[in-house]
């Protein structure tokens, strides 16, 4: 995809979209009355983004823009020990065309100039744990419905 990919912070207008997007990785909750779908979409995203701002103080929490346009977000977290993939979610349109695969491979860039690990949490069967594994990600242990996955710039790909 010859796209521009950028990213910028997250600001308080972007709520709704963050919302939308939350939303867009909950297809289940289509069935439901719309108000109520709305208001659980708003209490998971609460709640997700409150306990990720609490596990990783300082997280940088970006908007992923694709030709200028809202398509996805991006949350790391850097410590002196790792580069911690929070979390990274795509509109439905933008996934599968190699967004997330050139995210990943900027941080991995970051990961290798510093020589950190780079670490993330992938629910098992999550399409995405493929696309990990290919971009030579190692699986750890398993940590209830989620697999612990690390990149190292040391480590040779499988």
């Amino acid at each position: 995809m010859g796209s521009q990919l950028s990213l910028r912070p997250v600001v308080a207008g972007d709520q709704a979209f963050l919302r939308e997007l939350v939303a867009s990785t909950r297809p289940d909750l289509s069935i439901l009355d719309r108000a109520i779908g709305e208001m659980l979409v708003r209490m998971q995203y609460d709640a997700q983004v409150s306990d990720y701002r609490r596990r990783f103080p300082g997280m940088e929490e970006s908007i992923v823009l694709v030709d200028g346009v809202t398509a996805g977000r991006l949350y790391v977290a850097r410590s002196r020990a790792e580069i911690r993939l929070v979390d990274i979610s795509l509109l439905p349109a933008y996934r599968g065309c190699s967004i997330g695969g050139q995210l990943l491979a900027r941080l991995q860039d970051e990961s290798a100039g510093a020589g950190l690990p780079l670490r993330l949490h992938v629910l098992q069967g999550n399409p995405a744990e493929e696309l990990y594994r290919r971009l030579g990600f190692r699986p750890g242990e398993e940590e209830g419905m989620y697999l612990a996955m690390e990149w190292h710039p040391t480590l040779p790909k499988e």
